[in-house]
This record gives C-alpha cells, structure tokens and sequence, in this order.
C-alpha cells in the first residue's frame, strides 16, 4: 500500500512537471487566457489531491509545505531581480498578453533571460484575473513543490524531514522572495540524482526517465545558469558510455535527453534574431587576463567570494563527511565531477565579467553558488540515507 503511495507522489511530481512545461509551450506557440487558466487550475487541483492523499502519511512534509506557502504569499517582493527581472517580465507579457513583448528591448533587464517562470506567473495571474505583486511571486513557491514531494517519495520520514531542515537553511530568504536561484539549485541537484538512478545505478523506470526529462527542460529554461548546468548533467551520459566501452554518442534512452535542451536553443534562438543577447557574454572584457597581475588579483578575489565562505565549509564538509561513512559512493562522485566543473565554469565566467568584478561577485556569487552547496547536501543526505537502507537489510 505504502509503494502505491509513493507511485502516485512520483506521478503527481511527473503530471506537475509537465503541466509547467506545457504552460511555457502554449504561450510559446500562441498566448491564450483559456488555456493558462485551465493548466493553473489542473496544476492546483493536483497539488489539492496530493494534500489530500493519505494525509496522514507524510503529515509533517504537507504542514511544512503549507507552512513555507503562507510565508512566501505573505512576503512582498522587495530585492531587485524579484521585481525589476521576473515580476516586470511577467507583468509586461500579462498585460500586452505577448510572450515575446520582452524582446524588444524596452529596458536592458536581462531580457535574454528564458521565460518559464515568467509564463507561469502570468497564467496564475490569468487564473486570479488579475495582477499584484503579491500572488504572482507567491506562485514561484509552487514550482518548488514537484521536485520536493519527488524527493518525498524516495525518503522516509526521517530524511525527509532531514531534507525540508537543509533547504530551508540553504535557500533561506530565497524560498520566498521571488528569485529564481533557489529553483536552479533543487531542479539541478534532482536532476543529478535522478541520472545517477538510471544510468549509473541502472534503475529502469519510466516514470523516473520522464520526470528526469521535465526536470531538464524546466532548469534550462529558468535561467541561462540552469542551461549550464544541464549541459554539465548531459556531459555525464558519454563519460558513462566511456565506462561502459560503448560508442560515446549511441542512440538509447540516454541520447534521447539531449533534446531536452531544444525549447532553450529556440529561445536563444529566437532572442538574437531579434538583437537581444546574453550580455555577460556580450560585453565579456578580456583586458583582465592579458595582464598576469591582474589575473592573480582576480583569481584571489574569485575564490574567495565562492569559496572562502561559511557555507562552501559547511556543505563541501557534509560531502567528505559521506565519502568517509556511505559505502554508496556513486552519487557523491558525480556531484563532485558537477561541483567541479560548474566551479571551473564560474571562474571563467566572473574572470572576464564585463562588470566590475567586486561588483559582480558580491551581487551574485551568494546565489550562483546555492546550486553547488544545496547538491553537496542533498546527494548526501540521499547516499545516508541508501547506506541507512543497506545496515537495515543486513
């Protein structure tokens, strides 16, 4: 009975999913009210099913959630990017009703910035016909919700409850104030996970491939951070068929998620067409690295900011601390390739930033680097929890 439970958490995680991708196509192809408002109430109708199914089960995991909800619907929106990035993108495209209105370059507020949030900002607000800046940043918690009963279904409550601790600690004011970081990280560090069960641990499940698949497509199209990082993901699948002594592209299951990444290249696509670009990449300065002095200067001042900190100490600590105790080390291996190379990835990146770099560093580094510390934690808790499993069998 327990196992039929946790099957239909997987699916409602999975129906979720979908339902938020569906809701970035339909505006792609053509913006409809009707239609938003219809995947919003199947969105919200699901999420009331799962309240509702065995309630008792997982009674402190659904507090928890109500709880963390009422928080981010009571909390205004006050930081910068929460209401000159994404509320202003939403509230643009809601009242042009135009997917496409924030291309024409009206301000110069990351409009290259891919718009699955946004789109589901904008069919909440169609739902509650209307718009305010409270309820459409209350709607980004939702997008939370899938990957969180996901890793419900896989946890008992023990972890699980180990789990809700870690990202709330780790994401903090991030879980409700309307920045989309918080999302990057849990959507990357699922994704992870759910890799390494079906192609390292070998684990055949549909359902867990097709949630995987969702979970892709939807950290590629939060932000261009998440598109890294699934790229970073997918460079796992010809390193495995390496290990494997197959071809290094072979058309499987494992191939067919390489397509994931389309809905981001059309909107990339799309977005230079019409003249806009990524413009961290635009205005890259390289005088910083033509000169070895700056270069040192540089690179001390980028490891510091990312990983001289309280919080790489914490989480890079935990992650050891599982190396040493779990016998389950696969997961823990990949997450360091993924902590690596996304660190790697963001030294370069903040070397020839076109901003000031001190500038640069204490705007964003906090927040890039969420997605590295909450997987270190959560890869964790998931290998104790396996190794928790093997003691108990025996």
């Amino acid at each position: 009975m327990l196992d039929n439970y946790y099957k239909k958490v997987r699916l409602i995680s999975l129906f979720l999913s979908a339902l938020i991708i569906l809701n970035y196509i339909v505006m792609f192809i053509n913006y409809n009210k009707l239609f938003s408002v219809i995947i919003v109430s199947l969105y919200l109708f699901l999420l009331l099913f799962f309240f509702l199914l065995k309630i008792k089960d997982s009674i402190t995991f659904k507090l928890t959630l109500v709880i963390l909800g009422i928080i981010a619907a009571g909390s205004p929106p006050i930081d910068w990017d929460s209401w000159a990035i994404w509320l202003f993108h939403a509230k643009r495209i809601f009242i042009e009703e135009n997917f496409f209105i924030t291309l024409n370059n009206y301000t110069t507020l990351h409009n290259s910035y891919p718009l699955i949030v946004p789109s589901f900002m904008v069919s909440f607000s169609n739902f509650i016909q209307g718009w305010n800046l409270i309820l459409p940043k209350f709607s980004i918690f939702l997008l939370y919700i899938p990957p969180l009963i996901y890793a419900n279904a896989i946890l008992n409550k023990k972890f699980t409850l180990i789990l809700l601790i870690s990202t709330v600690l780790v994401f903090n004011k991030f879980l409700f104030n309307g920045y989309i970081d918080g999302l990057v990280a849990i959507y990357f560090s699922l994704s992870v996970y759910l890799l390494n069960e079906l192609f390292f641990e070998k684990k055949k499940d549909d359902i867990d491939y097709l949630i995987l698949y969702c979970f892709l497509i939807i950290l590629s199209l939060l932000k261009n951070e998440g598109f890294v990082l699934v790229l970073i993901i997918l460079s796992l699948i010809p390193i495995k068929n390496f290990i494997d002594k197959k071809l290094i592209i072979e058309i499987d299951r494992k191939f067919f998620l390489y397509m994931s990444v389309l809905p981001y290249i059309s909107w990339k696509l799309i977005s230079i067409i019409n003249g806009v670009e990524i413009d961290v990449i635009n205005g890259v300065n390289f005088e910083r690295i033509n000169n070895v002095h700056i270069i040192i200067e540089s690179f001390f001042k980028i490891f510091k900011s990312l990983l001289l900190n309280y919080q790489f100490f914490i989480s890079f600590s935990i992650l050891l601390l599982s190396f040493y105790f779990c016998k389950y080390k696969k997961l823990l291996n990949i997450t360091l390739y993924c902590v690596l190379i996304y660190t790697i990835v963001l030294i370069c990146v903040y070397a020839v930033t076109p901003y000031d770099l001190e500038w640069h560093l204490n705007t964003s580094s906090g927040r890039v680097m969420m997605s590295l510390h909450y997987i270190m934690i959560l890869s964790s808790i998931f290998s104790f929890y396996k190794n928790n499993k093997l003691k108990e069998a025996g």
